[in-house]
């Protein structure tokens, strides 16, 4: 009777590791934001466009106004999955989409929403 007993129990417990593993495999695709960090996010040809991600969840966007003068904005950011919010200190929070392109080079990119309507776009390069 005992040997049943650790027969069933080894049965049950291979059966419930190859639950765990398949959920695992269906977990939706997440990056770390480790990922973000060392360089900036640049708009290709533009460079006076760009974020900078730190540590703390902390960002540095520089831009340009309406008017094409330089503008400086900090805040918090977010990274859930493929969804990067950034939380401004001084407007409303505004959500990019973070991905991996699939391409022969791939490389991640920033994209804002909408993405088909998107004026943002960033790659990851050096800060000079």
């Amino acid at each position: 009777m005992r040997g049943q007993y650790k027969y069933i129990t080894l049965v049950l417990l291979l059966v419930a590791n190859t639950c765990f593993a398949q959920k695992e495999k269906e977990k939706p695709v997440s990056y770390e934001d480790k990922v973000l960090y060392g360089g900036c996010w640049f708009v290709p040809h533009n460079s006076d466009v760009n974020i900078r991600f730190s540590e703390y969840s902390n960002f540095t966007f520089h831009s340009l106004d309406s008017n094409g003068k330089e503008e400086v904005v900090q805040g918090k950011y977010l990274l859930d999955g493929h969804n990067l919010w950034l939380i401004y200190n001084d407007r409303p929070r505004q959500k990019f989409y973070f991905y991996k392109t699939e391409s022969t080079d791939p490389h991640f990119v920033i994209r804002a929403y909408p993405i088909e309507t998107s004026e943002y776009h960033f790659v990851h390069g050096n800060c000079d």
